[in-house]
């Protein structure tokens, strides 16, 4: 019996022994499998994650491509970090019987201008300042008189804005647009100062002088002086170019453009919401 017993116990250990083993492999199965379930899931999560980095860092590219575009239109002498030449063709004391036959030049050349008119010469000719905006041209104010000792003798700024604001009316009752930029008659220079540009500031306008001066205004006898003018003096990467409606201008107009964009120059017109400053005292206000 004795023997029986010893045997049977033994017999016990063994099962006990390899229940033991089976439970360790099992156990060390289920610990192998949850390693390669998560190895597994970490594998993709990382995937997603640098997808959603990569498409995270696509929007923020583009937005930044969006930023520098509209910092490039603010500066018209940048293009894609180049330097860009960029003439601004303008015509003063307008519009009359000139007008219409320079529109029809700058609309053979696709180029469009910024006229600043006179208050008086806009009542005449209505036609002419609704088919320069019509045509994409900006139509810019140069007081309603041109007088100088009633803008500027008295040494108020008064009579300078109410002729503005008045020349202002005239556009928009004929075109529906309100538009802000001037010209002062004679130029900023030395009449304009500091208080009376900060009136004209404070009226809501913004003022443009001019780079390049063609004098076109003298060479009534003389219309190929005009080209020489602009051949000696286009110097600058952005030019705004002063010229009148004149018959000598007309005469000089085509020739002056082809030298223009010979010299590697684009054309633009004034874009109100694209400014820059073009005043002789550098005034930033306007």
């Amino acid at each position: 019996m004795g023997g029986r017993n010893v045997v049977s116990v033994g017999r016990r250990r063994q099962r006990r022994n390899k229940k033991l083993i089976g439970r360790t492999i099992l156990l060390f199965l289920i610990i192998a499998i949850g390693v390669g379930i998560y190895s597994l899931g970490q594998s993709l999560w990382g995937t997603t994650a640098n997808a959603a980095s990569e498409q995270k860092s696509t929007v923020v590219t583009e937005v930044a491509v969006i930023a520098t575009a509209a910092k490039e239109k603010q500066s018209p002498t940048l293009y894609n970090g180049l330097k860009r030449k960029v003439a601004y063709l303008t015509f003063d004391d307008g519009p009359n019987s000139h007008t219409g036959e320079i529109l029809d030049v700058l609309k053979q050349n696709n180029i469009k201008a910024t006229f600043f008119m006179l208050g008086d010469n806009m009542r005449d000719n209505p036609d002419q300042v609704k088919r320069m905006f019509e045509e994409g041209h900006y139509p810019g104010l140069h007081s309603m008189t041109h007088n100088f000792a009633k803008l500027y003798k008295s040494g108020s700024s008064k009579n300078f804005i109410d002729e503005f604001t008045e020349a202002q009316g005239i556009v928009k009752e004929v075109t529906g647009f309100n538009p802000i930029l001037i010209r002062a008659p004679y130029g900023s220079a030395p009449q304009i100062k500091e208080g009376f540009r900060t009136d004209i500031a404070n009226a809501g306008f913004k003022m443009w002088d001019w780079t390049l001066d063609t004098l076109d205004w003298k060479y009534a006898n003389n219309p190929s002086a005009i080209l020489a003018q602009v051949k000696a003096t286009l110097t600058e990467d952005t030019e705004v170019i002063l010229m009148h409606d004149r018959k000598q201008t007309l005469n000089q107009l085509q020739q002056v453009i082809d030298y223009i964009r010979s010299e590697g120059y684009e054309f633009e017109v004034y874009n109100p919401n694209a400014h820059f400053v073009c005043n002789f005292h550098k005034d930033e206000r306007l």
